[in-house]
């Protein structure tokens, strides 16, 4: 009796001890886990996505309303007379710097050399954090500026003629405040693609035939929209709407009854 209590002890200690082994996944509880992970990134990466081209286009929102605030105070600082926007030889222009010239691309110091620059002293506010740089001879050059400003606005030598050619019918360029019409739908400075993009002179076409200077159109660069800042102070974000759009992307594209173009140019400049 006594050896048949023991092993029946034995036994017991045996499964005792198998019942608290500690028991590992099986092969379909593993796969089960794997797919409810997968499913769960599937939903949640869109989310994320989203949420990081809305954080940087408010990032680059921030950027242009700072620059309006900095051109407004130069210009009340100035009797009304805007900075210009004419780039060749000017010692007056609002930004110095061609996107285009290695040896300016990510030169901070022509940035602060810019009319605009006392006005805030920040270099970061002229980059949108989404332009990853100027293709130049095949490498990709970072840069320090992402904005432009409109052909029209600021004085610069009448004898230079119409910019650009088509703009024959129209004001040459505003020299002063008091001479924007609606200053709430004429824009200032405008976000420009890093395939545009050169001396700080956004050329708009006002007759809206031809892309002679573009904004991003990129996913990359906010979805497919941009930014602007307006003569009155606001600014605003303006999303593609014409497929034709899609299809540009170098300077003086001719699309003629493209309707995101002609936006564009209806906020541009004015008939004479």
């Amino acid at each position: 009796m006594t050896v048949a209590l023991a092993n029946m002890n034995s036994r017991q200690t045996s499964r005792s001890r198998q019942t608290s082994r500690p028991r590992g996944f099986t092969l379909i509880e593993m796969l089960t886990v794997i797919t409810t992970i997968a499913i769960l990134a599937a939903l949640l990466l869109p989310i994320l996505s989203k949420a990081k081209i809305k954080a940087q286009r408010t990032a680059c929102l921030s950027n242009l309303r700072q620059l309006g605030l900095a051109w407004v105070m130069y210009k009340d600082d100035n009797n009304g007379f805007l900075s210009e926007s004419y780039p060749t030889n000017n010692p007056d222009v609002w930004v110095q710097g061609d996107m285009t010239n290695p040896n300016q691309a990510g030169d901070a110091g022509l940035i602060r050399q810019g009319k605009l620059y006392p006005y805030n002293g920040n270099v970061l506010i002229y980059h949108c954090p989404t332009d990853q740089g100027v293709c130049i001879s095949g490498t990709v050059v970072p840069t320090v500026r992402s904005y432009s400003m409109n052909c029209f606005m600021g004085a610069r030598d009448p004898t230079l003629g119409p910019i650009p050619s088509t703009a024959a019918g129209y004001v040459p360029f505003y020299a002063k405040d008091s001479d924007i019409p609606n200053p709430s739908q004429m824009w200032v400075l405008i976000e420009e693609d890093e395939r545009s993009i050169n001396n700080g002179f956004f050329i708009t076409d006002p007759t809206a035939g031809i892309w002679f200077s573009f904004p991003p159109i990129s996913v990359h660069r906010h979805n497919y929209s941009y930014v602007l800042d307006f003569a009155d102070g606001h600014s605003e974000i303006w999303r593609y709407n014409d497929p034709r759009s899609f299809q540009v992307s170098v300077n003086q594209t001719e699309q003629p009854g493209d309707t995101d173009l002609a936006s564009l140019a209806r906020a541009t400049s004015t008939p004479k």
